[in-house]
């Protein structure tokens, strides 16, 4: 009986064991799974320091011993992998007075880290002396004890990115200094419109110093009467990013106010608006010798008015005496002479018209006129005198408009005498009045000359400009007669424009509204 209840005991006692030991079993193989998992993780990460593009290295001991390289990191020492083991000042001695061994020592001994951006280090490579520039992250690491035991190493080669910033930084400087030295008024404002620089003209012309310029609100130098123009000019400029283009006065050191050319740019990067480069020229001198020239082409145009209108006076007399002898040689002269004084005439209207547009006192006396009657009574007239001219009338509307009789006559004057002008060896011109479904009517001048360059076609309403042919032969004139034109069409809330070809002649049209009651 004791014999059977030992073996009951044992064969307890040997199933217990073996639960126990399926149960280590069981451990020892979650043990070794998680192992295994564990080396291919730390594989994995080695792996990824060894390939990536970051320099890592760990430092061991006081001594720096390097007990980890990447690849990448050995490639800039420009050593081979034998350098593991090694103490870092041994491979590179050249880094050890470049301040590198204090930032070392001080991450190690005091377990504090350390950071460096576009640290400068000069390091041998090949033999060669090479300065690159590195952002460094010294990282004290640490025992199972929590004793400090090397240092980690995380580096960035940042060598051209450096040099980059440093020519930016050296052009920023240069241009700054030529800025300053150049006599026109520069400034640079950010992509809203802020100020952040000005150079040393504004700094002269204004009185105050650079903070004073920048802290100070810009628009209050400007005159009151140009501060509400510029501003919405410049609200627009900064919505459209269109360049920004006019003629102010700015306020000087004494509180003069000086006309000045205000031009604004816009700095793009991919298309974005990234700052505002401004140029003002004063132009008070340019300003002031425009209006003694107005003022003297209007005391001429006035002076020479009356002696003109004489001699007209006195060859119309002539022509009618002789009028009715048809042997008389004088006759064809008298002709001449009227063409000549009835140029003359139109050349001093345009004058005394200029200097009454320029001062915003050209009115429009509007009346109610058949516009094709008026037109063959300037084509008649016309006739009289360019006796070898054909012109060809085409009536497409017929009926009345309300505007300036006079001064539209003038524009149909200048359409006209400019054809004949530009249309030395052909005197056909072809003349046409029709009406546009917006309720306006328009009268267009073709001529079969010489024709306008592609170049002209933009300025040739400009006050002035005088167009030249091919063998720079500039026609007579002051270059006003089509600037006037245009003027006079624009206060009709009318529009003017111009198609030609080189050799091929020119047709110019103007359109203005019907209006009439």
């Amino acid at each position: 009986m004791d014999k059977e209840l030992q073996i009951k005991e044992l064969e307890k006692e040997l199933a217990e064991s073996r639960q126990e030991k399926l149960a280590v079993e069981e451990q020892l193989s979650f043990i070794t799974a998680a192992n295994n998992k564990l080396k291919e993780e730390i594989y994995q990460l080695k792996s990824l320091i060894y390939s990536s593009t970051a320099l890592i290295t760990f430092l061991k001991g006081p001594e720096h011993r390097i007990e980890f390289a990447n690849d990448s990191i050995i490639k800039v020492w420009g050593k081979g992998s034998d350098v593991v083991g090694k103490p870092l000042f041994e491979v590179l001695p050249e880094i050890r007075e470049q301040g590198i061994q204090g930032y070392l020592h001080q991450v190690y001994y005091q377990g504090e880290p350390y950071h460096a951006r576009s640290l400068p280090v000069e390091h041998n490579v090949n033999g060669e002396m090479v300065k690159s520039f590195f952002d460094f992250s010294y990282m004290p690491q640490y025992n199972s004890q929590g004793k400090v035991i090397g240092v980690g190493v995380i580096a960035q080669d940042v060598t051209s990115q450096t040099k980059l910033h440093q020519k930016v930084k050296k052009s920023e400087k240069e241009f700054r200094e030529l800025v300053d030295f150049m006599p026109h008024k520069i400034s640079i404002a950010d992509a809203d419109g802020n100020p952040v620089f000005f150079n040393q003209s504004w700094v002269d012309y204004t009185g105050l110093n650079m903070e004073e310029c920048l802290e100070a609100p810009w628009i209050k130098l400007i005159h009151p009467e140009h501060s509400k123009k510029f501003e919405d000019e410049m609200k627009e400029s900064l919505k459209s990013g269109k360049d920004l283009d006019l003629e102010l006065k700015i306020r000087n050191r004494s509180g003069d106010y000086k006309w000045h050319l205000h031009r604004a740019i816009a700095m793009k990067d991919d298309g974005i608006i990234t700052s505002w480069i401004s140029s003002s020229t004063e132009i008070q001198k340019l300003k002031e010798e425009e209006q003694r020239k107005q003022d003297f082409l209007k005391l001429v145009s006035h002076e020479l008015k009356t002696p003109v209108t004489s001699i007209k006076g006195y060859v119309q007399l002539l022509q009618s005496i002789i009028q009715n002898d048809e042997n008389n040689i004088t006759k064809p002269y008298l002709y001449r002479i009227e063409g000549q004084v009835e140029r003359l005439i139109r050349l001093i209207s345009e004058m005394l018209d200029l200097s009454r547009i320029e001062k915003n006192e050209l009115e429009l006396n509007k009346e109610n006129f058949s516009l094709n009657e008026h037109l063959e009574n300037i084509i008649e007239d016309i006739s009289y005198i360019h006796k070898d001219v054909q012109i060809e009338l085409d009536h497409e509307y017929e009926g009345e408009v309300k505007a300036d009789k006079d001064r539209i006559g003038q524009v149909i004057i200048n359409f006209i005498t400019n054809a004949l002008k530009y249309s030395p060896d052909n005197k056909k011109v072809q003349i046409k009045i029709f009406k546009e479904e917006r309720n306006m009517v328009g009268v267009s001048v073709r001529d079969f000359g010489i024709g306008i360059e592609q170049k002209d076609l933009t300025r040739i309403f400009q006050r002035f400009y005088r167009v030249s042919s091919e063998n720079e032969k500039t026609y007579a004139g002051f270059g006003i007669g089509l600037y006037l034109s245009n003027e006079i069409i624009e206060r009709h809330n009318g529009k003017i424009f111009v198609n030609s070809e080189p050799g091929e002649g020119s047709e110019f049209t103007f359109l203005i509204p019907l209006n009439h009651t």
